[in-house]
């Protein structure tokens, strides 16, 4: 074998390595092909720029991303303008509540989305419901599957923590038009609770609750060890308090969402901040237009 090495110019070690690049390329190709295919589920019309943009995907560039996309399968096929009333048929129903709104006190915007998050050898999918106003997130579950009783068990979570049987309509559930926040027990229980449904146009139009998840994902979870699943709740449980209990925020003046909370009890409703959930246009080139943007503006 040395003289076949020598032969081809190349030495025993460097034929090794080689291999063991190609290994790993090939073990790196079947995770983003996994992680495609989950995000389609969720977001069935996004393609795969803005995939790459979303998921941030380490080592491997968008131009790399995009072109083992649609090798892979996953162009976007057109869709026939008289048929597009026959898919999504259920989110359809509802629209996006969010524009130019103001709020002044929690249980007035709750906000949704699913994660995923990459740890033990799979993917692993977390549903965070947050309280726009506070920053609070007051409703989580792990799974490791995308199935929409994931969902309701952490909005179940949620409304056990607020403990308002009817919130007489003051109160926007707003999320992405997955088809778990779509599905038929999922806002059964939300109209139960007299809770309004807001859903995105777009897949910006959830900006809040996509920093957080950004936040408990990447800034906690991914720098911990974690050797089991069972760890992986204990730790994710640890997470969710130590943020809601202790990280503070520049927009609720250096208080974490506890605290914030239990100050707004001690500050009547018409001293407290208000904040306005406001609509930006993006110029003719841009290509995202009419966006939501849920940066909040305090007035």
């Amino acid at each position: 074998m040395n003289d076949v090495f020598a032969l081809c110019g190349i030495s025993r070690q460097a034929h090794f390595q080689a291999l063991q690049r190609h290994l790993q390329e090939q073990q790196k190709a079947v995770l983003y092909v996994r992680s495609m295919e989950q995000v389609r589920q969720i977001h069935p019309g996004m393609g795969l720029r803005t995939m790459y943009e979303m998921l941030q995907p380490e080592g491997i560039g968008r131009d790399g991303f995009v072109a083992l996309g649609l090798q892979e399968g996953f162009r976007l096929k057109t869709v026939e303008k008289q048929t597009r009333t026959t898919y999504s048929v259920k989110s359809r129903r509802y629209g996006n509540l969010l524009g130019d709104i103001e709020f002044n006190g929690i249980n007035q915007l709750w906000s949704s989305d699913i994660t995923y998050l990459y740890c033990l050898d799979q993917f692993f999918y977390i549903v965070l419901i947050m309280d726009i106003y506070s920053r609070r997130l007051i409703g989580y579950n792990l799974s490791d599957n995308m199935r929409a009783e994931n969902n309701l068990s952490a909005l179940q979570m949620a409304l056990a923590l607020r403990g308002i049987e009817s919130y007489q309509h003051s109160l926007i559930h707003h999320s992405d038009k997955g088809t778990q926040y779509a599905s038929d027990a999922y806002t059964e229980v939300l109209e139960r609770h007299a809770i309004r449904i807001s859903m995105c146009n777009e897949v910006y139009e959830n900006t809040h609750i996509e920093r957080v998840n950004d936040t408990i994902k990447n800034q906690y979870l991914n720098r911990m060890e974690i050797n089991n699943r069972r760890q992986l709740l204990t730790k994710l449980d640890a997470t969710i308090k130590t943020y809601n209990e202790t990280r503070p925020h520049q927009s609720l003046h250096k208080m974490s969402p506890v605290e914030y909370e239990n100050y707004l009890l001690k500050i009547p409703v018409d001293k407290r901040s208000r904040m306005k959930i406001y609509t930006i246009e993006l110029n003719a080139d841009a290509s995202i237009t009419k966006q939501i943007n849920l940066f909040s503006k305090e007035i």
